[in-house]
């Protein structure tokens, strides 16, 4: 083990610190569009650097192996599995439910196109999908262990309505009645969606009935 490792297993967080630092997490989505940026940079660089590999192997032999140019579905979203501070990643919605210990649905019927996804479990806190769109759109899902609010979601919203969803009452908060967040309990489990922008009730609802249904 690590020096690193060995000093990180010793580092207990109080009650205080690990509320501000939930609270913080839902931050990394804004850092994330500077990230997505590089990450393009990234993968840009590593193109071409195939492209001159490629180049070099069809020189040498006289021909390219097919399996050195594997299609890509360009449609699909990327998965995000950069790792965090206080945060496991996976690769799917699948394998998140089966290390959370709960049924975990992917969000279907959000208001923008998905370009990427993450996936993690914070803190063995709470479980976490990040979806963000071409133009800067995000959306955070929670669920957590426990009905604690666990959404890091703590402005003084100007509009706060609730909603009964097929039976879960659900809690909806943004600013002018444009809607940032919807949250619930189920089954002993505190659920939130929170949006970067805001959007209209139906929407709102349309997301958190597709995962209370679920």
């Amino acid at each position: 083990m690590s020096k690193y490792n060995e000093i990180m297993e010793h580092i207990e967080l109080t009650d205080e610190m690990r509320e501000r630092i939930i609270g913080n997490v839902s931050a990394k989505q804004k850092r994330r569009r500077f990230s997505r940026m590089i990450s393009a940079v990234v993968a840009a660089a590593a193109c071409i650097a195939i492209v001159f590999a490629s180049v070099a192997v069809l020189k040498n032999t006289g021909k390219l192996s097919k399996t050195d140019n594997p299609i890509v579905d360009a449609t699909a979203p990327t998965v995000d599995t950069a790792g965090t501070y206080g945060g496991t990643m996976y690769r799917s919605a699948a394998e998140l439910s089966e290390n959370f210990g709960i049924e975990i649905c992917e969000l279907t019927k959000l208001p923008f196109d998905v370009s990427t996804v993450s996936y993690s479990i914070m803190f063995d806190s709470f479980a976490e999908i990040d979806y963000c769109g071409d133009d800067g759109e995000e959306c955070c899902f929670r669920i957590g262990k426990d009905t604690e609010d666990i959404s890091g979601e703590y402005d003084e919203f100007t509009t706060v309505e609730t909603e009964t969803v097929n039976g879960c009452e659900v809690t909806l908060k943004g600013y002018d009645y444009s809607y940032r967040i919807a949250s619930w309990v189920k089954d002993g489990h505190f659920y939130s969606v929170s949006l970067s922008s805001g959007t209209d009730k139906d929407i709102i609802l349309e997301i958190a009935g597709e995962v209370i249904s679920g």
